[in-house]
């Protein structure tokens, strides 16, 4: 039976890549910062194993990298930005396991906002004009081309209010700030300078509407599925509680188009702005599992699934993965039904 570690069982997506992993037929290693007691998940995993905070650096890969050689893990599953952007850059500390996440530079685009938009631009998806916060208070012109203006007045003019900042590299909406008024941008940039993060920052115009998210497998062969959810009701980092599930073929093509340029490999996570107008705004590639993984599995979508059989873990032979140009199959494109889920929590003994 082969062993997989999976990191921060804790979070949103875990109870799904758990439970998938084991009707699999895989040994699971679960890992978090927090101790057993506190982790509902602790209790469905083989193995649980608390691990230094990956922001400890070194610590935190040889620990890792201890637990892989006392376990015979033969895969690392994380299951968070933060921890994926470590062990990115070690890959090679991990074996003989292998990082089951795309490869290293399509992990480092992805997790650059900028760098993501770029490409998926160059794909076709509209995206939200995006400026460097620095550059954007450095000094612009009004629209008459008189009076150059810095700091928060070049922001007033240029993109005006409602704006968003957010990091560059920022993950579950931390750090971000939604703007609408003149108070709230002087406040938001009092907070980011006494961080000293403004280098590091983005601004863009607010555009308003839903967030869609869409989990996105692509194959070694190239073809690509797509599952989009609309998120009606979410938590405050960005963790959808009720969605729709729905299918938009020009979306899904846009999405693969975008995974293409990416150099993805299995299952990530897309981001979009459902505008008013009805369009799609990309906004950012999350490439690891989402939180809302169990909706696209509920809808019948095995992510977990293909993600396992995209690096060779399972037959490829995914009865799931329908090819793109039968026409008789159309409605089945992904694996998904259309369909409105809603998230529940229960209660569970982790000791006793």
């Amino acid at each position: 039976m082969k062993t997989v570690i999976v990191t921060a069982v804790g979070s949103f997506s875990a109870p799904a890549v758990i439970r998938e992993l084991k009707e699999a037929g895989f040994r699971v290693v679960g890992t978090d910062i927090n101790p057993k007691e506190l982790i509902a998940m602790s209790a469905e995993a083989d193995v649980f194993v608390n691990l230094p905070r990956c922001d400890a650096g070194q610590r935190y890969v040889n620990a890792m990298a201890e637990l892989i050689l006392r376990e015979e893990a033969d895969a690392v599953l994380p299951l968070t930005d933060a921890e994926l952007d470590v062990l990115n850059e070690v890959r090679d500390q991990l074996m003989p396991a292998v990082l089951w996440a795309s490869p290293a530079e399509a992990v480092r685009v992805s997790r650059d906002k900028v760098k993501s938009r770029a490409a998926a631009e160059r794909a076709g998806a509209k995206v939200i004009p995006t400026a460097l916060l620095e550059d954007a208070l450095s000094g612009t012109t009004t629209p008459s081309g008189k009076d150059a203006l810095s700091g928060q007045d070049a922001l007033l003019a240029s993109p005006g209010l409602p704006l968003i900042l957010k990091p560059r590299d920022g993950r579950s909406s931390q750090g971000l700030y939604r703007v609408r008024t003149e108070a709230e941008l002087a406040g938001a940039l009092k907070e980011i300078r006494r961080t000293g993060r403004e280098k590091d920052y983005l601004v863009q115009p607010l555009i308003e509407g839903r967030i869609v998210t869409v989990d996105v497998v692509r194959f070694t062969d190239g073809t690509c599925t797509a599952a989009p959810r609309e998120e009606y009701v979410r938590t405050w980092n960005g963790a959808g509680l009720s969605v729709h599930v729905f299918r938009d073929r020009t979306l899904e093509e846009t999405c693969s188009a975008v995974a293409e340029e990416l150099g993805i490999l299995g299952c990530v996570n897309f981001e979009f702005i459902h505008a008013e107008d009805g369009s799609y705004y990309f906004m950012e590639c999350n490439p690891r599992f989402s939180g809302g993984t169990g909706f696209s599995i509920a809808a019948g979508d095995h992510v977990v699934r293909k993600h396992l059989a995209a690096f060779g873990a399972v037959p490829e032979e995914d009865p799931e993965k329908v090819p793109e140009e039968d026409p008789e199959t159309e409605a089945q494109y992904g694996g998904a039904s259309e369909c409105w889920i809603a998230r529940k929590y229960v209660e569970v003994i982790t000791e006793s």
